[in-house]
């Protein structure tokens, strides 16, 4: 394949700025993540019981892991991602 056949160019390499975004959004995360857990800490520590030592079948304890792992991991990464990207453009890329 030569470099004409290509369809797309190929991404640039990671920068400083890359980095500086990447940061932003993991400390937006960790704020999103700290705000939920702080709301919600009745229920975590409810979960928490549930959660161990595993008392129904693994296949439904597994179900519960999953779902408590995309609740709090996956949306607070995502909403900090979010609002990380807002902050680095209103903010920090100047």
């Amino acid at each position: 394949m030569t470099e004409a056949d290509r369809d797309w160019p190929d991404p640039p390499l990671e920068s400083d700025r890359d980095a500086g975004r990447l940061r932003v959004r993991l400390a937006c995360s960790a704020v999103v993540f700290l705000a939920f857990v702080a709301l919600s800490w009745s229920y975590v520590g409810e979960v928490l019981a549930m959660l161990w030592p595993p008392h129904e079948s693994l296949s439904r304890w597994f179900t519960l892991v999953l779902l408590q792992l995309m609740g709090y991991v996956i949306l607070p990464l995502l909403v900090g991602g979010f609002l990380g990207d807002l902050v680095y453009d209103r903010f920090v890329d100047d």
